[in-house]
């Protein structure tokens, strides 16, 4: 199991072109999970009573998971996930670490 952490816009703006650096993102969940797939899976309502208990949106396109084990910040696109250069992610506003 890797540890994820699950990352939205603040103040509940969608980023569905997955823009760089003109969102501030903030920490919304930390998920145990198998991989990458998984971890989405269980940031989702329909999917996870403990993720809904949370009174989150689910996690959707433009949202950040970061693979805290590789270090890695991946983008939810549209199919998949795009991973996030290391030199761009050091630039996400980390307010709510």
């Amino acid at each position: 199991m890797v540890t994820y952490k699950i990352l939205h816009p603040k103040n509940g703006v969608l980023n569905t072109q997955c823009i760089r650096g003109q969102f501030h993102y903030e920490k919304v969940a930390i998920i145990r999970a198998k991989s990458l797939e998984d971890a989405f899976n269980c940031s989702q309502n329909d999917f996870s009573d403990d993720y809904a208990s949370l009174n989150k949106r689910s996690t959707s396109v433009g949202d950040i998971i970061v693979d805290l084990r590789h270090e890695k910040h991946y983008f939810v696109s549209g199919v998949g996930f795009t991973e996030i250069p290391h030199t761009v992610a050091s630039y996400i506003d980390w307010t709510n670490h």
